[in-house]
């Protein structure tokens, strides 16, 4: 399963909501159903949080929302980001490498 994902930081919050995707990172990368797990913020626009996340499989990756870490990130970035919203891409390969 491979997706992205991105949301906006709210003004005044972006460095602990920075710290904290740095620390979701270091925990996701861990899990045995993560392959990719890569964070980056837009040139253009530093307070946006772009993810490009790869699983073994849909299972791993429903497995992550729910462990311990994730959704103590997730309850943590309400309130801090705009809308409350992360925008989840799914996508599909247009090759067979991957």
């Amino acid at each position: 399963m491979i997706l992205t994902a991105n949301f906006d930081i709210l003004p005044g919050f972006e460095k602990e909501v920075k710290e904290s995707v740095i620390a979701l990172a270091a925990e996701t990368r861990k899990e045995p159903g993560s392959e990719l797990f890569l964070i980056h913020t837009r040139n253009d626009s530093p307070q946006t949080i772009e993810f490009y996340e790869i699983y073994k499989s849909a299972e791993a990756f429903e497995l992550h929302k729910t462990l311990p870490y994730a959704a103590k990130f997730f309850e943590f970035v309400k309130g801090k980001i705009v809308d409350d919203k992360i925008e989840v891409v799914f996508l599909t390969p247009l090759d067979s490498s991957i």
